[in-house]
């Protein structure tokens, strides 16, 4: 009886999500989907940076082509 509750305890333990390829695999795959999901929002935020920054520069260059 000791001996199928200590095989009954160790099979529980031993079937969480990382006791498996698949398991590791999902959790690899969630991983990287929340750092891909984190640089798609950091190169928007570039993107539109760049694009301000663009239009300043052509304000600029327009103030500066009037002055002359």
């Amino acid at each position: 009886m000791k001996l199928l509750l200590t095989f009954l305890m160790l099979t529980l333990i031993a079937c969480g999500p990382t006791s498996s390829p698949e398991g590791r695999s999902k959790i690899r795959d969630q991983d990287l989907k929340v750092q891909i999901d984190s640089l798609k929002l950091q190169n928007s935020v570039i993107l539109d940076r760049l694009d301000s920054l663009q239009m300043r520069l052509s304000q600029l260059e327009a103030v500066k082509s009037k002055s002359r």
